[in-house]
């Protein structure tokens, strides 16, 4: 492994936190929000094993391998598999991702749906979805979300420390939180859920936005050096995402969960999810959560979009710019195709755990070009290619994605 540089200090990384805080800032959306939230509420603790232990190290595996990748040779991932495996696997990429990248955007226009339905009298969820869809997208077009994106995480932020503050504020059995942490187990019903509890945390765009950050930030031009920053750049802010997952559904866990079971709760609207954080903020939850679940919709679809234009034209060799028409085209596509597709939603909450369902079933495809490229021999020198430990975890990583999404297609299909 590469000599890590001892100029760096626990301050000055903090600091210079960039890429692996775009990860983090991604996966707590609608999708962490809401599957965690069902998850606590139908099963209590038992699948904090998926959402939390598997998920946050799967996540840490993966993008700290396609970190490493680009340190090493300067190169974004969407570049590396055109260049180094070829067009047929760009093509691949890009199907994954785009197609994904969109269905992932209605699980977030759902979000929208949720949390603003009803807010102004006369004005339905559908309208909300589009005003809001019209807006991100002239920002794009602009170049100008800089600002909405930063207002949106400053409310993402707050809600995650609300869920935080509550989280010890109801007292959950902390023996029976242990043991959902490290207890794997589910029903073979529960196999979609345990799949978008996965899909929400590991999401694939983000390996290719991860990869770009580490470029941008130009890293590579002395990878020894930046080694160390790396690392803690991925690992940190992930493991403080994966906290904030923890709390979401502890607190559903503890406060919904018994509800489930005693009067028959089911997660249908924002306001039985509202319900989780009562304890806490009593009378003003629903109003607070809606803000907050609002935020963290809106927060990942520019993200997606922008993602699936990075990738399309990285792997074709066209501009990156955000102003050319290729890149425009893309994030246009993956902007207003979901639109369309969400009008037709019934159930805001099912299409949400659908989407991160997705999610989860394609990310074996960018997870094994990653494995594969960082062991190809000659990509990126001995010191910086996968030992023993990463080639396992990311090979286990893939398998239980791969074992996970069979399992569901046949459950869907009615075969086991």
């Amino acid at each position: 492994m590469a000599q890590e540089s001892k100029s760096w200090t626990i301050g000055g990384m903090l600091r210079q936190l960039g890429p692996g805080m775009l990860v983090t800032g991604a996966f707590i959306g609608t999708g962490t929000i809401t599957t965690s939230i069902v998850a606590g509420t139908n099963n209590g603790y038992t699948l904090l094993w998926a959402s939390v232990t598997l998920a946050i190290i799967m996540v840490m595996v993966l993008q700290e391998m396609v970190a490493r990748l680009s340190l090493a040779t300067g190169l974004s991932l969407g570049q590396l598999i055109r260049d180094k495996i070829g067009l047929w696997a760009s093509i691949i990429a890009v199907l994954a991702i785009t197609g994904g990248n969109t269905i992932y955007s209605v699980g977030n226009l759902a979000g929208v749906n949720l949390s603003l339905d009803g807010l102004i009298p006369g004005v339905s969820g559908t309208l909300w979805m589009a005003i809001v869809t019209l807006l991100y997208w002239i920002l794009l077009m602009l170049g100008r979300y800089a600002l909405l994106e930063k207002t949106i995480m400053l409310l993402v932020g707050v809600m995650s420390l609300t869920f935080l503050f509550n989280m010890f504020y109801v007292t959950p059995d902390y023996p029976a939180v242990f043991k959902g942490l490290i207890t794997p187990r589910f029903a073979l019903s529960d196999t979609m859920l345990v799949l978008g509890l996965i899909g929400t945390t590991v999401v694939p765009y983000n390996l290719y936005l991860h990869s770009s950050g580490v470029i941008e930030r130009q890293w590579h031009r002395n990878p020894q050096h930046y080694f160390r920053l790396m690392r803690f750049d991925t690992f940190v802010p992930i493991f403080l995402g994966g906290i904030v997952t923890m709390s979401v559904g502890v607190v559903a866990a503890a406060v919904l969960h018994p509800l489930h079971e005693s009067q028959g709760l089911e997660i249908t609207s924002a306001r039985e999810m509202a319900m989780s954080l009562e304890p806490f903020l009593g009378p003003a939850a629903y109003t607070f959560f809606r803000i907050g679940l609002f935020a963290a919709a809106v927060s990942c679809m520019p993200m997606a979009a922008l993602s699936a234009a990075y990738v399309f034209t990285q792997s074709f060799k066209l501009s990156t710019d955000l102003k050319s028409t290729p890149f425009r085209l893309v994030f246009s596509f993956v902007a207003w195709v979901p639109l369309l597709l969400a009008l037709s939603i019934e159930r805001p909450v099912w299409t949400i755990i659908l989407a991160q369902t997705v999610n989860g079933m394609l990310l074996p495809i960018s997870a094994v070009l990653i494995l594969y490229l960082i062991n190809k021999k000659g990509m990126v020198g001995e010191q910086y290619r996968n030992g023993w430990i990463t080639n396992t975890l990311g090979g286990i990583a893939v398998l239980f994605a791969i074992y996970m999404g069979i399992t569901n297609i046949l459950s869907s299909l009615g075969l086991v």
